[in-house]
C-alpha cells in the first residue's frame, strides 16, 4: 500500500498545475475585453471543444466517489439514477440545441425575459439568477469540493480545512483570470488527464486482484447483495404491487422513477446551465448540436466503466469502508494499487477533474450574478471592463460560500439527493416553454416554489417530525410526489393567470422559430417555421437507444455476461450479451448519422442575434 508520494509523484502534480496557470495567464487579456468573451468566448467555439468542455465539467472529483458508493450499496443497476439523464440529454441534442443557439442569450436565465417579457419575467430573471448562483451552483460546487476533500484526506492525510483552502487557491488563480476561454481550453487537458487517471487505476486495480473473472467472483462473494451487485437492471420483488407499501421502496419502483419521470422533471431537462452555456458559445446551430451529441455519447457510453470496475474491486477487497463511508473506498483503492509515478498521475487527474468542474460553475455563477442581476437591475450602462471585474469578484464570493457548505457536510450523495429533490418539479415547464405558447413566467415561478416547498416539507417530515412513520419513504418516492404535486400546481397557475403578451410571443417566435403548438402566434409572426418535428423525435429516440445500449453493451462486454441462444436443435449458441446491445446501438447510430450528417436541415437561417439585456 502506498503511504506517501515520491518526488516523481510531486513533479507530475506540479507540472500539471504549472500548465494550468500558464493557460490562465495567456487568456487573461482576452477574457477581460467583454462579458461575451468572459462568459461565452465570443460565441466562437467549435463543436469538439464545446463538447469536450461539457464532458470535462461533468467529470468532477466527486463523480468516481459517488459511483463507488452506489455500486457498493445498491449494485451496478443503481447507476440508472444518472444514466436515465441520457434520455433528456438526447432530447436536448435534437430538439433544443439549435433553439438555444438561435436565442443568442448569455445565460439560460436570460431566456425568461426573451420568452415572457413584462414585470413578472423581470422578477423571475432576478430571482432565478440569484437562485442558480447562490443555491444550485453553490451546492453543486460544495459536493465537488467535498469529493476532493475526501480524496486528500484518504491519500495524503490532509485535514478538511486545509484541503478546502488548497482547492480554493488552485481554482481561483486561473478561473478568475481567464474567464470562459481559460475554462474550455484547460478542459481539454483536464478531461484527457482525468480519463487517463481513471483508466490507469481501473487496470491496476483489476490486475491487483487477478483479473476480471476474479473481480466478479470475489465481489459476488463479499457483497451483501451477492451476485446481484453486478446486475444491470433491478430484480423484481415477488409480491410487491402498487397498492402495498413495500412497492414504494422496491428497486423496481426506483428504476421506474428514473426512466419515466426523473429525466424530464429535473432542472436540467432543457440542457441545464452548464450545457446551455456551451451551446450558446458554439459557432452556429450545427456546432451546438454536434457538441451536445458528443457530450452525451462520451458521458454515458464511454466514461462510467473504469469507475464501476474500481467499485467492484473495492467490494471484493474492502468489506467495510472506513467510518461506514462507502464513497471513501475509491481513494483507498488508489492507495492500495497505484505505484509511485502513477499515484502522482492519478492525483493530478483528480485535481483536473475537480478544477474542470469548479471553474465552469464559478464562471457560470458569476454570469448569473452579473448578467442577470447586477447588470440588468442594479448597475446599467457601465463599461465592459467594469462588468468583467465584478464577475471576478463574484467568482471569489461564490467559491468561498461553496467551501463553507462543503465543510459542513460529509455526504456527496446526500447533497446531490437534496438538490435533485427541491428542483425536481421544474423540468417540464422548461421543456414546454419552447413548444407551447401558453406557458408563462407564472408557470415557472409556481413550479419552483411548489417543488421547493413539497420536497423540503417531505424531507423535514421524514427527518424531524415523523421519522418512524416515514422511515420507508425513499428518496425516489419523495421525488415522485414532488413532481406530481408541483406539476398540478403550475398547470393550474398557468390557466389561472394571464398569458404572455402577444407581441412578446411573436417576437420570440420570429427570433427562435420553435417547434410545437404556437397557433396564431406562428401565423402572426409571418416567418417560415421550422419543420421536421416528427423526424427529430425519431432521431431523439434512436439516439437514446444508441447511447443507453452502448452503455450497457460496453459493461456487459467487460464483465463477460453471457446468454445462451437456443436454435432449432438441442444445442445453443453461447454469446456475450454485450454484442447484442452494441448491435442495437449501431442501429440507433445509423439513424442518428442519417439525421446529423446526410439530411439537410429544415430550419431557415437564424434571425438577429441581439440578446435581451
Amino acid at each position: 500500500m502506498t503511504s506517501a508520494l515520491t518526488l516523481l509523484d510531486w513533479l507530475i502534480i506540479a507540472a500539471y498545475l504549472v500548465i494550468v496557470l500558464i493557460v490562465g495567464l495567456v487568456f487573461t487579456r482576452r477574457a477581460g475585453r467583454s462579458t461575451d468573451e468572459f462568459f461565452i468566448s465570443g460565441r466562437n467555439l467549435p463543436w469538439w471543444l464545446a463538447g469536450t468542455s461539457m464532458l470535462a465539467t461533468s467529470f468532477g472529483s466527486d463523480t468516481p466517489l459517488f459511483v463507488t458508493g452506489i455500486v457498493r450499496t445498491q449494485g451496478i443497476w443503481f447507476n440508472w439514477w444518472w444514466w436515465s439523464f441520457a434520455i433528456g440529454g438526447m432530447f436536448s441534442v435534437f430538439l433544443l440545441a439549435r433553439l438555444w443557439r438561435r436565442a443568442a442569450v448569455v445565460t439560460d436565465v436570460e431566456l425568461t425575459e426573451l420568452r415572457y417579457g413584462g414585470r413578472s419575467a423581470a422578477c423571475l430573471r432576478a430571482f432565478r439568477g440569484a437562485y442558480m448562483a447562490l443555491l444550485v451552483n453553490t451546492i453543486t460546487m460544495a459536493w465537488v469540493t467535498l469529493g476532493m476533500v475526501k480524496l486528500m484526506k484518504a491519500v495524503l492525510g490532509i485535514p478538511p480545512i486545509w484541503s478546502v483552502a488548497v482547492c480554493i487557491v488552485l481554482t481561483l488563480v486561473y478561473a478568475v483570470l481567464s474567464g470562459f476561454w481559460g475554462v474550455v481550453v484547460t478542459d481539454l487537458l483536464q478531461f484527457a488527464l482525468a480519463v487517463a487517471g481513471s483508466v490507469v487505476l481501473a487496470v491496476c486495480a483489476v490486475r491487483g486482484v487477478g483479473g476480471l473473472e476474479a473481480v466478479k467472483t470475489e465481489a459476488a462473494g463479499a457483497s451483501p447483495l451477492g451476485e446481484a451487485v453486478m446486475d444491470f437492471f433491478p430484480r423484481f420483488t415477488h409480491g410487491a404491487h402498487p397498492f402495498g407499501l413495500e412497492f414504494w421502496s422496491a428497486p423496481v419502483f426506483a428504476f421506474s422513477v428514473f426512466l419515466l419521470v426523473q429525466w424530464w422533471a429535473n432542472k436540467n431537462a432543457d440542457g441545464g446551465g452548464v450545457v446551455v452555456q456551451r451551446m450558446l458559445a458554439s459557432r452556429d446551430e450545427r456546432q451546438s448540436l454536434l457538441a451536445t451529441l458528443w457530450f452525451n455519447v462520451g458521458n454515458y457510453a464511454l466514461r462510467p466503466w473504469p469507475w464501476i470496475l474500481v467499485a467492484l474491486v473495492s467490494v471484493a477487497v474492502l468489506k467495510t469502508a472506513p467510518d461506514g463511508d462507502d464513497e471513501m473506498a475509491y481513494p483507498l483503492m488508489m492507495r492500495r494499487f497505484l505505484p509511485a509515478g502513477l499515484m502522482g498521475l492519478m492525483i493530478a487527474s483528480l485535481l483536473a477533474a475537480f478544477m474542470s468542474t469548479i471553474d465552469t460553475h464559478l464562471n457560470l455563477s458569476s454570469a448569473y450574478v452579473v448578467n442577470d442581476v447586477y447588470r440588468r437591475f442594479l448597475h446599467k450602462g457601465a463599461s465592459e471592463r467594469h462588468y468583467v471585474a465584478v464577475s471576478r469578484i463574484a467568482s471569489v464570493g461564490v467559491m468561498v460560500l461553496s467551501a463553507a457548505v462543503a465543510l459542513a457536510y460529509n455526504s456527496i450523495a446526500g447533497l446531490f439527493y437534496f438538490l435533485l429533490a427541491i428542483t425536481s418539479g421544474i423540468g417540464l415547464v422548461y421543456i414546454l416553454r419552447w413548444f407551447w405558447w401558453r406557458v408563462s413566467a407564472w408557470s415557472e415561478i409556481s413550479a419552483m416554489i411548489a417543488s421547493g416547498l413539497i420536497a423540503g416539507g417531505l424531507y423535514a417530515a421524514k427527518e424531524y417530525v415523523f421519522p418512524d412513520q416515514l422511515a420507508t419513504l425513499t428518496k425516489e418516492a419523495i421525488l415522485a410526489v414532488t413532481v406530481a404535486g408541483s406539476t398540478a400546481v403550475w398547470v393550474a397557475v398557468t390557466f389561472l393567470t394571464p398569458p404572455v403578451a402577444q407581441e412578446r410571443l411573436v417576437e420570440f417566435y420570429r427570433k427562435v422559430r420553435p417547434y410545437g403548438f404556437w397557433g396564431r402566434v406562428a401565423r402572426e409572426a409571418g416567418v417560415e417555421p421550422a419543420r421536421g418535428l416528427w423526424r427529430l423525435i425519431l432521431a431523439w429516440l434512436a439516439g437514446t437507444v444508441m447511447v443507453l445500449a452502448a452503455t450497457i453493451g460496453v459493461g456487459k462486454l467487460l464483465l463477460d455476461q453471457r446468454i445462451t441462444i437456443y436454435g432449432a436443435g438441442t444445442g445453443g449458441i453461447d454469446l456475450c450479451e454485450g454484442w447484442l446491445y452494441l448491435a442495437v446501438a449501431a442501429l440507433g447510430a445509423a439513424v442518428v448519422a442519417w439525421e446529423v450528417f446526410w439530411r439537410r436541415s429544415d430550419a431557415p437561417p437564424a434571425s438577429s442575434e441581439q440578446p435581451v439585456r
